[in-house]
């Protein structure tokens, strides 16, 4: 079991425990799996449904044991996907971010969360509510609604607009009918922009970044103190946004 300085759920953990020991088998039954963790049957039996349930492990119908499963490997290729996206987008975030001395972010998105998988603080300016691996809502962040509009409207109906709608300032998107008006702007100019609707006192402009599928699996954005943002600043800062998001994109195969 890994280390943690926090509240460990003990199912959960024994459910982890269950698909390490499929790193060092290949398929194991109820039985050998009740022995290797050292519980009864039954608890093994409920955990690793579970996990059957989630996709994590499946059965084979004839020896009746359990290997590992797709979603796993689905997984997998996401973080790898990220993580190529990281080493490619990195050289282009630092001379942007070096150009306008503001704060770079990076961000995937995931079920209708934007997720900061890189950032690029300046010493004399820091951003605290973003971090790498932190979560934010689509809706309030510019990287989330640079992506937001080139999704399918399905996948902004099931992850935004049926949530509800985070409020985190009194400029936030409150409804649908905002939002798609927001997202056709984006559209139109080709850049998003967070107007102090994330923490009042912050402006950023962002742009989607495209995989060779040309599916939107990122954004990039330059964010700053509003009061220092101008509208003159904002046009400038967007052609470079749009330009290294790109360039990012060309990077990823793709090609319009």
């Amino acid at each position: 079991m890994a280390n943690s300085e926090g509240v460990i759920i003990q199912s959960v953990a024994r459910a982890m425990d269950i698909l390490e020991h499929f790193n060092r088998k290949k398929d194991m039954g109820i039985s050998e799996i009740s022995e290797c963790m050292g519980l009864s049957k039954s608890t093994v039996y409920g955990l690793v449904n579970t996990l059957v349930a989630y996709g994590y492990l499946n059965q084979n119908c004839e020896t009746k044991k359990y290997k590992l499963g797709m979603k796993l490997f689905e997984m997998g290729c996401t973080v790898e996907k990220r993580m190529d996206l990281r080493n490619e987008a990195r050289p282009f975030c630092e001379k942007i971010s070096k150009k306008y001395g503001q704060t770079v972010h990076l961000a995937a998105h995931y079920e209708g969360e934007v997720v900061y998988i890189d950032k690029f603080d300046m010493p004399d300016f820091l951003i605290t509510y973003s971090q790498v691996g932190k979560r934010a809502p689509m809706s309030c962040t510019g990287v989330g609604k640079a992506m937001l509009a080139y999704l399918p409207w399905e996948y902004v109906q099931k992850y935004v607009v049926s949530k509800g709608f985070a409020i985190k300032t009194s400029k936030s998107i409150k409804d649908e009918t905002e939002l798609r008006q927001n997202l056709e702007a984006v559209r139109h100019r080709g850049y998003a922009m967070d107007d102090e609707e994330i923490e009042i006192g912050l402006r950023c402009v962002a742009a989607p970044i495209f995989n060779y599928k040309n599916e939107p699996v990122a954004a990039i954005s330059l964010s700053g103190m509003a009061n220092r943002m101008t509208d003159e600043l904002v046009e400038a800062m967007a052609r470079d946004v749009i330009e290294c998001a790109a360039d990012i994109s060309n990077q990823l195969g793709y090609r319009e």
